[in-house]
């Protein structure tokens, strides 16, 4: 048996150890690291991010800036786009299958088959690998909300960082913004400084404010970094991410090299958002530019929208594959006026996607020309190759379109 067959069967394992993807209780998962003498509590300076969009735009130029100053860095996002071994990266580097499995192994031991949730369990396991691999910083990243996130069983940390909110599992989190803003305020700790980013919605900043001055915790202000400054990922939007980060490091590194820093945020990568694809499967069937994006909630589309606005190339074709939580209706209106036909399919192997038809239904009043496709090398190939192409609309897509171009994520 290969380690990638040996993960995948140890990773199934623990899927289904819970009925539920999402169950929202602390208990389960201190009970389980209590069992490792709490070693979520011995993590050397934890900076923990929470937001509804820009949390992995944000880590990614923060562990940069602070890896071109030769600080060792551990990172956890979620969720993986192509293997599992993305999530939990040691001192710059995807954590080795070989250390993965051995880590999986015991905490699947040690949690003697009790119910506990995928995202809990793995979370575990990332916190155990920053324990045994241990680095100067530690960027976590939560899953969900904030508050009953599983990363957020942390009680020491050095920093923390909201990024930007909106309406997002809503089923979760609340209807209302200011609820949404207080389960992302969760992750706040007294005494531990809070960067909070520019907010769109005035009303979740405020509610984010009132959180972090409840606590008497310090509320550090955004440095905006130059717009002339080069930056590794696509978008006016990245701008606000890589300041926050810019801010976040001088928390860590009060006096920050200004070339080392414009070099991280320029080599900053991180696929799948506002991605274009230069190399790979894809390339064989486009002529002209391909844009892949995670984009799946209003705000993403907003800044997918000023993003095709601002490259003024005219209409676009649209592959499109979303989720059933999500309205395909109202995210794509946002940007339709710069689309001019729509391929839909159904996102391999997700239970929960919308199959091509319930989208052409979901778009009938769109004004669009919405046509199904098998998968997406169908749409690929019936799609214009001399027009614009935009992949979007879900993380699972995005993870999909980049394991059927063969990308390769180190």
């Amino acid at each position: 048996m290969t380690k990638e067959d040996k993960l995948s069967q140890t990773l199934n394992r623990m899927f289904s150890l819970h009925p539920k993807l999402i169950d929202f209780d602390l208990s389960r998962l201190k009970l389980l690291m209590k069992k490792f003498n709490n070693p979520q509590n011995t993590l050397r300076n934890v900076i923990h991010i929470a937001g509804t969009n820009g949390k992995g735009s944000t880590a990614s130029f923060l562990k940069e800036i602070l890896e071109n100053h030769k600080l060792s860095v551990n990172l956890y996002t979620s969720p993986h786009l192509i293997n599992f071994n993305e999530r939990i990266r040691i001192n710059n580097k995807l954590i080795s299958e070989e250390k993965l499995i051995k880590i999986l192994e015991e905490v699947e031991t040690k949690n003697e088959n009790k119910p506990i949730t995928f995202f809990e369990i793995t979370t575990a396991a990332a916190i155990i690998a920053f324990n045994k691999y241990p680095s100067d910083v530690n960027i976590i990243e939560t899953g969900l909300g904030g508050r009953l996130d599983a990363t957020n069983i942390i009680e020491n940390k050095k920093l923390t960082i909201i990024t930007k909110i909106g309406f997002d599992h809503i089923e979760f989190l609340g209807k209302k913004i200011e609820d949404i803003a207080r389960e992302k305020a969760g992750i706040f700790r007294k005494n531990t400084p809070v960067i909070i980013a520019k907010q769109k919605n005035k009303k979740a900043r405020k509610t984010l404010l009132a959180c972090a001055t409840k606590l008497k915790t310090e509320i550090i202000d955004i440095e905006n970094i130059s717009l002339n400054t080069t930056l590794g990922l696509s978008g006016d939007h990245q701008y606000e991410n890589a300041s926050t980060a810019y801010t976040a490091a001088k928390i860590i590194l009060p006096l920050l090299s200004l070339s080392k820093t414009k070099l991280a945020l320029k080599q900053t990568t991180w696929p799948g958002r506002v991605h274009q694809i230069e190399h790979g499967n894809i390339i064989n069937y486009r002529k002209n530019i391909t844009i892949l994006d995670g984009a799946h909630n209003e705000d993403s589309a907003y800044v997918l929208d000023k993003y095709l606005n601002k490259k003024s190339l005219g209409k676009w074709n649209l592959i499109i594959g979303m989720l059933r939580n999500r309205d395909v209706k109202d995210f794509v209106n946002i940007f339709k006026n710069h689309i001019n036909k729509v391929f839909a399919i159904t996102i391999p192997d997700i239970e929960s996607s919308y199959s091509p038809d319930q989208i052409i239904v979901k778009l009938k009043e769109s004004g669009l020309q919405v046509l199904p496709a098998k998968d997406l090398e169908n749409a690929l190939q019936i799609a214009d190759k001399e027009v614009p192409l935009l992949i979007t609309g879900s993380l699972y897509l995005a993870g999909y379109t980049l394991r059927f171009n063969d990308t390769k994520i180190n």
